[in-house]
């Protein structure tokens, strides 16, 4: 079978900076991720106001998705932002 996802290196040469990015994380329920999450926001984004992030339980309560817009002024800062997020124990999967 044919692996039809397009490389990373080819994504990336389509992005057009700067640009506005939904990022959705998954973690376990809790405020700590909640937290995390906005820490490395302001991070990498000085301005980011927390209380756009949407936070929304799974149906089991166990885990909650985190919804935010981003705006990326170029490549690096996705790099940088994603490692980070990669790195923080509260978060499961980064989308």
């Amino acid at each position: 079978m044919t692996n039809r996802a397009p490389s990373r290196e080819l994504q990336e040469h389509l992005w057009v900076f700067p640009m506005d990015y939904p990022i959705k994380l998954i973690g376990n329920a809790g405020e700590e991720l909640r937290l995390a999450v906005n820490e490395i926001f302001v991070k990498h984004f000085p301005d980011f106001d927390g209380s756009k992030m949407t936070v929304t339980p799974s149906r089991t309560g166990k885990y909650h998705s985190i919804t935010a817009q981003l705006r990326f002024e170029e490549l690096e800062q996705v790099h940088a932002v994603y490692a980070d997020l990669a790195a923080c124990k509260h978060i499961r999967t980064a989308l």
